[in-house]
């Protein structure tokens, strides 16, 4: 066979071709790979930028109308400076919703006693403390005139119902009311329904609204009357912040507007939308959102739905040639809260939610199916609010579990594992004031807690690092499945005399947190630490946030600047 020599200038074309075409697909592998985890990273990033934006406007205040207990004396210290009687038998009559133990148990030291009439009237305010003590603010002991000299002492109570509930002035229709209040005509009166009505009334912005307690027409019977300061029902702001990361724009601007009762059973819809602004050095940054929001009470249940999306764009630098990653997430959400427990000084609340999350990832204008994904998430939760004389601590539990349905993908590809994952999450808060000397100091600490026994997607982990976790960390930050962060910060608020400043703020802060590193297995877990020093100015409807933070501690491996300027600003109207 007759082979025919190559020339050498045709050789090295060759060799020159297959080396640029081997640098090419080694970029291109390299961008997949990058782009699959910085796919993950930034739309965690945006998410929780996009829920810390958002949060405020689902707040809803706390009220408590309890009425304080009457004063009781033990029995032994009580003195009686007239005749007593052997009581050997107690009876109430019209004890309906206070369980029998309790009655036994608080008239139990009063048998078989020589009782004056200090022992019976200090008996009457132990039974009615009974009434009060579970929000039966209403309802009442006495007794009525008879003969003690059988042994037996008999006590009526009376009960106090609800004749109606009405708004004093109009500005709360009738429909309103009723889907409001737990309570309706003709039963008994428990101040904690009427609290949760009064709540879920001035879940509406526009409404400010209070609660009087008159008597009735017959008796035992009360007039529940509200009375509103009704605003505008409708209600927006602008932002601009420098909240974002280099890579997809830093500085954000965002505006929201809220709109009241629209369709007339106290519920509350929002719309949201952030994006970057301003020149950027890269050739690709972009980050945008969009949410919206309805939400309706029904007594002590709540229905939310939430629609959000964020999409981002970045340019990853490769070894030969630069490329463009962009990327989105739709979430959709559906949400019942219960409120199972309110109290004199505690409220405990249940939800579920079922969640749709859909990403997707390209690599210019190519889809990457194996980085695009459809989740499906269980997320059932359990909070807690405990009223202090002097503060507020909260608890906050969830469990998160995916569930592969209606045709969710169960595995990125055939050999990658399974991305279908568990994790549990847990809040605390507490939040007191004190007083330093005259001056007044706002102390709060937040600390979050994730963990899953297996690796999740970065998007549903853990961020460490960052203006919403450790500050001073804004441009690199911790990802894992295991671990947590606190945050400290004490505030000294103070009113001026200045006609456009209401009030100044000024406050520091100190945080830590650590997570396990699955980037990094062979360094197991790691640790980040930073502090705040900020000013907050308030006006009507100005606020102005400018803050300095720097990092205390950094792992070798993050490329973090040491320090930064924060600020936002905020219009609403």
């Amino acid at each position: 066979m007759l082979l025919r020599k190559i020339p050498l200038g045709v050789s090295e074309i060759l060799l020159t071709s297959l080396l640029v075409l081997l640098w090419f697909t080694a970029s291109a592998l390299h961008a997949q790979e990058q782009s699959l985890s910085d796919h993950e990273k930034m739309l965690k990033q945006g998410l929780d930028r996009l829920e810390h934006q958002i949060a405020p406007l689902r707040e809803r205040p706390d009220v408590r109308l309890q009425q304080p207990k009457q004063a009781t004396t033990n029995f032994s210290d009580i003195e009686t400076a007239g005749n007593c009687f052997d009581i050997s038998a107690i009876h109430l009559q019209g004890a309906q919703i206070i369980s029998a133990a309790l009655i036994e148990k608080a008239t139990l030291p009063y048998l078989n006693q020589c009782l004056g009439l200090e022992h019976i009237n200090a008996l009457l305010g132990v039974i009615s403390n009974l009434y009060l003590e579970q929000g039966y603010v209403t309802s009442r002991a006495y007794i009525v005139p008879q003969d003690l000299s059988d042994g037996s002492l008999d006590i009526v109570v009376m009960e106090g119902v609800i004749e109606g509930i009405s708004s004093a002035d109009g500005s709360i229709s009738n429909t309103q009311l009723k889907w409001a209040f737990p309570a309706y005509a003709e039963t008994v009166l428990n101040i904690r329904d009427i609290e949760q009505g009064v709540e879920n009334l001035n879940a509406l912005g526009q409404n400010n609204a209070t609660v009087a307690l008159n008597p009735g027409a017959e008796q035992g019977g009360t007039q529940v009357v509200i009375s509103n300061q009704l605003s505008r029902a409708w209600r927006g702001s602008l932002g601009i912040n420098n909240s974002g990361v280099d890579s997809t724009g830093e500085y954000q601007l965002d505006g929201n507007l809220v709109f009241d009762n629209l369709l007339g059973v106290n519920d509350t819809t929002f719309f949201s939308a952030s994006t970057n602004i301003g020149k950027h050095e890269l050739p690709h940054a972009l980050s945008r959102s969009y949410a919206m929001s309805w939400s309706m009470p029904l007594a002590y249940w709540q229905w939310s739905l939430q629609n959000s999306f964020y999409e981002y764009e970045q340019t990853v630098i490769g070894n030969v040639v630069n490329f463009s990653i962009h990327g989105s997430s739709l979430n959709s959400s559906v949400q019942l809260n219960r409120t199972l427990y309110r109290g004199q000084t505690g409220k405990l609340d249940l939800s579920a939610s079922f969640i749709r999350k859909d990403s997707k990832n390209y690599i210019e204008d190519v889809f990457l199916e194996t980085s695009s994904r459809t989740l499906y998430i269980w997320d059932l939760a359990g909070s807690y609010r405990h009223f202090l004389p002097q503060g507020t601590f909260s608890v906050n539990a969830h469990i998160h579990k995916s569930v592969p349905w209606f045709g969710a993908k169960q595995q990125l590809v055939a050999a990658e594992d399974d991305f279908q994952f568990t994790k549990y999450q847990l809040n605390l808060g507490y939040n007191t004031q004190f007083h330093l000397g005259a001056m007044p100091v706002l102390y709060a600490v937040a600390a979050d807690f994730l963990y899953s026994p297996k690796v999740i997607l970065a998007s549903e982990g853990l961020t460490v690092g960052g203006r919403y976790s450790v500050r001073g960390l804004s441009q690199s930050s911790l990802f894992g499945y295991k671990g947590g962060y606190i945050r400290n910060d004490f505030s000294l608020p103070s009113e001026t005399s200045w006609p456009w400043l209401d009030q100044v703020q000024y406050y520091a802060g100190v945080d830590v947190g650590s997570s396990n590193l699955p980037e990094y297995p062979d360094r197991g877990s790691e640790w980040v630490a930073g502090s705040v020093v900020g000013i907050k100015l308030y006006d009507r409807n100005l606020s102005v946030n400018i803050s300095y933070a720097r990092a205390l501690r950094v792992p070798d491996f993050l490329q973090q600047k040491q320090q930064e300027i924060d600020f936002s600003v905020r219009l609403s109207f």
